[in-house]
C-alpha cells in the first residue's frame, strides 16, 4: 500500500505511513564518520533526519539509530539541517514502533 499525502499542492508518495519520532542518530556519509543526527520521522521504508552537514540527494548513508543499525538508506532530498532517506531495506515493523516510542 502506497500512501499519499498533499503537500502545499504536491503529492507525496510514500511506502509506508511515518511514525514521528525523536531518536539520536549517527550518519556515516561521503568519508565522513559519527555525524550527529537526529530521526524526526520514522517508517518501515524511511526517515527524515536534521543533521548539520548537507547531504547530496542520492547519496548512500550508513544510518546508526537510537542504538540500533547501521541500516543503509539513500537520500531522497535535502533541504538545510532537514534530509529525507529512504532505506535499502524495509525496518520491521516492531523495530520501528520500539524506535518511535518517545
Amino acid at each position: 500500500m502506497e500512501a499519499e499525502i498533499q503537500l502545499g499542492g504536491a503529492t507525496d508518495h510514500r511506502r509506508d505511513p511515518r511514525r514521528s519520532a525523536r531518536r539520536s542518530g549517527e550518519v556515516d556519509a561521503a568519508g565522513e564518520k559519527n555525524l550527529p543526527a537526529t530521526v524526526t520521522n520514522l517508517s518501515p521504508s524511511g526517515c527524515r533526519i536534521l543533521i548539520d552537514r548537507p547531504l547530496a540527494a542520492d547519496s548512500v548513508i550508513w544510518l546508526k539509530i537510537g542504538g540500533h543499525g547501521p541500516f543503509m538508506a539513500r537520500v531522497v532530498w535535502h533541504d538545510g539541517e532537514a534530509a529525507g532517506c529512504e532505506f535499502a531495506g524495509k525496518l520491521h515493523p516492531d523495530l520501528v514502533a520500539q524506535l518511535s516510542e518517545v
